[in-house]
């Protein structure tokens, strides 16, 4: 068994503060034909996570622990921050939205295919910071 574990980190910038959820597609009329498109803004957050995950193109089975750190909201009170940082994060936005992101991400790159993920163990927790910690176990045969 080999362990990879790597973090990503946000910035205070437009589209890159917090971990995005994968939005539903976009759709236009093309001629004929209906294309279908993700957002931009998805899809440079989905780049912008990629940057920071190490190219290991694993091809053996793989088990993930992802956890997702959210902010809490700038407004609320200092007694509601206290009370819950550290606590599960059970608002929206919703964790397999979150996931899809992160896999997305990580297909082509981390591993050849989502298909090989046999196992996943998800959090949310409410944060001071935003990042996502992922550790990859890859399974030898």
């Amino acid at each position: 068994m080999s362990v990879t574990r790597f973090e990503i980190k946000y910035v205070d910038r437009k589209g890159f503060e917090k971990p995005m959820p994968s939005p539903r597609p976009r759709f236009r009329k093309a001629g004929k034909f209906i294309q279908t498109y993700m957002p931009a803004s998805y899809m440079k957050h989905k780049e912008y996570i990629q940057k920071q995950m190490p190219k290991l193109l694993i091809e053996d089975p793989v088990k993930l622990e992802i956890y997702f750190f959210i902010p809490m909201a700038k407004s609320w009170t200092k007694k509601k921050r206290t009370l819950l940082l550290d606590k599960p994060h059970h608002i929206k936005p919703d964790i397999d939205n979150l996931l899809k992101t992160v896999m997305d991400a990580a297909n082509n790159h981390v591993w050849n295919d989502d298909g090989q993920v046999y196992e996943i163990v998800t959090r949310k927790i409410f944060s001071q910071e935003a990042k996502i910690i992922i550790k990859v176990i890859e399974f030898k045969s």
